[in-house]
């Protein structure tokens, strides 16, 4: 995994908006106001995590996990022991390490809760600190998945959004180079300093990323693993990839796609007639989102036309196969975060 920082140009003068907006958060984790945390906009972030931090995030019959998740009020999910990410290796190169994806989802409030306390854990068990630690002064790394597509936003014209987080957070950023074919679609962050530089620079670029309009869809909030970027359609054999995969690769466009001589799909799934409305979105904002963002074609039944012996309605998607692939999930996921509220 590489460890060069992108953008070797000299960087313009940097816009100090990004690093105002995501002070807000940082002087006191927790405090927010409870009425401005539900007003706030909800995020998700992924972390590749050593198998022993992942235990001592757990805790002892999960007390640890629990007492997180109550005082942040962020969801902590954690992947099995044996599904380590894909490809993962050890530092510089050593044999795989079978790091575990630990998912964090809430306000960036609560986010940034949640990471303080997992990271006081670390710091408590010398296994789990030994397996996080970075330098002897202290310093700690933690690894952060974000997907290529949106690597850009983050490092910015000749790097310098990513130089100006460094200035501003105290942390060393180090992102791997961008994933080739076989390989998870995401990139990773590599994250080093104290826990509050640490901290400082996750909020930086969460706040940085949620700007971008592609930021829902490229984040995928699954503990699954995908179709890798630029895997062949028959990764998932022409259909949607099975419940509980990640999101996968970001897609060309549709005519992109049959440029290419990418052929062409569809599929049918049942959308529940009381969750439309979250599929649809506010002026069909969020159908219009995937159709443009995926180039796909999706036609919903009308209301009362719903699948045999069933109170679902249809959703038709069509387009190049990975495309429809992803459509589907990120339809399933808007379902499925109804159903757990």
């Amino acid at each position: 995994m590489s460890g060069s920082m992108e953008g070797a140009s000299p960087p313009p003068q940097a816009d100090d908006s990004d690093v105002l907006d995501a002070q807000l958060y940082l002087d006191e984790p927790g405090d927010a106001p409870h009425a401005a945390q539900e007003d706030a906009p909800r995020l998700a972030v992924k972390f590749l995590v050593p198998n022993v931090a992942a235990g001592s995030i757990i805790g002892k019959g999960g007390v640890n996990v629990s007492d997180i998740q109550a005082q942040s009020q962020a969801r902590i999910q954690l992947s099995k022991i044996g599904e380590p990410w894909p490809g993962t290796l050890g530092e510089f190169g050593a044999p795989p390490a079978h790091d575990r994806l630990l998912l964090i989802t809430g306000t960036l409030d609560a986010l940034l809760t949640a990471l303080h306390a997992v990271l006081a854990t670390f710091r408590s068990e010398l296994a789990a600190l030994a397996a996080v630690a970075a330098r002897e002064d202290g310093a700690m790394a933690l690894r952060m998945l974000v997907h290529a597509r949106l690597c850009g936003t983050l490092i910015g014209r000749g790097g310098a959004t990513i130089r100006s987080f460094k200035d501003a957070s105290g942390a060393v950023f180090n992102i791997s180079p961008p994933p080739g074919p076989g390989d998870p679609p995401e990139r990773v962050v590599r994250l080093t300093g104290t826990p509050d530089q640490l901290l400082r620079a996750v909020a930086l670029v969460l706040t940085k990323l949620s700007q971008n309009p592609d930021y829902p869809l490229l984040t995928d909030v699954s503990l699954g693993f995908g179709p890798p970027a630029a895997a062949p359609a028959e990764a998932w054999g022409g259909a949607a990839p099975p419940p509980g995969s990640g999101a996968g690769a970001f897609l060309p466009h549709a005519a992109a796609a049959a440029a290419a001589g990418v052929g062409t799909t569809s599929l049918v799934m049942a959308v529940p007639e009381d969750r439309v409305g979250v599929v649809i979105g506010r002026g069909g904002a969020v159908i219009n989102q995937i159709k443009a963002v995926l180039g796909v074609r999706i036609r919903i039944s009308r209301r009362g036309e719903c699948l045999p012996g069933t109170n679902d309605r249809s959703c038709e998607i069509s387009g190049p196969p990975e495309s429809v692939a992803l459509a589907q999930r990120l339809i399933q996921q808007k379902v499925e975060g109804v159903e757990r509220e």
